[in-house]
């Protein structure tokens, strides 16, 4: 009995302890400020929120090579970069959980992703998002607010239909 007390005191504490972090609670909601954060790219160009902010929106795309869904979206997002690739920047962030810098690169080789891809090591971006499944996708305004957050692809009619208040213009 007591150590059944002890337990759930413990799991109650952890739990308090996650929903009080600020990225978790601020990361999760359409309408925050997107956290900030810096990194480099597969391809070793460095990259950072701050970059775009003011100039284009951004969309996040949170992956594995070990996700299902995530392969599926490929072709979705290929067609986001095709039509807004200049006005739009498009980061892969594989969550670094059970894969590796080396295989995020063959399989971006491999499924031919036309984007940017960041591996999170340590998954310092996925926890400042908040990110507890892939595929997560968010899609930040030029303001920095999060403006979507789903596991789904945004439709490029739905892009273009939000564009104004995605860029700001």
């Amino acid at each position: 009995m007591k150590r059944s007390r002890l337990w759930n005191l413990f799991l109650l504490i952890l739990l308090a302890a996650w929903l009080g972090t600020p990225q978790a609670v601020t990361a999760s909601k359409v309408g925050n400020k997107a956290p900030d954060f810096s990194a480099t790219t597969l391809d070793g160009d460095k990259v950072a929120l701050t970059d775009y902010l003011g100039k284009k929106p951004v969309y996040l795309v949170f992956w594995a090579t070990w996700c299902p869904n995530c392969l599926k979206e490929i072709p979705e997002i290929n067609a986001l970069n095709s039509k807004f690739g200049d006005r739009l920047a498009i980061l892969a962030i594989n969550v670094g959980i059970n894969d590796s810098a080396d295989a995020a690169q063959k399989y971006r080789e491999e499924h031919d992703m036309q984007y940017p891809v960041v591996f999170d090591d340590g998954s310092t971006i996925s926890s400042s998002y908040g990110i507890v499944g892939t595929p997560t996708q968010i899609l930040i305004g030029t303001d920095g607010i999060v403006r979507y957050r789903g596991s789904k692809t945004p439709a490029v009619t739905d892009v273009e239909k939000h564009w104004e208040e995605l860029s700001g213009k």
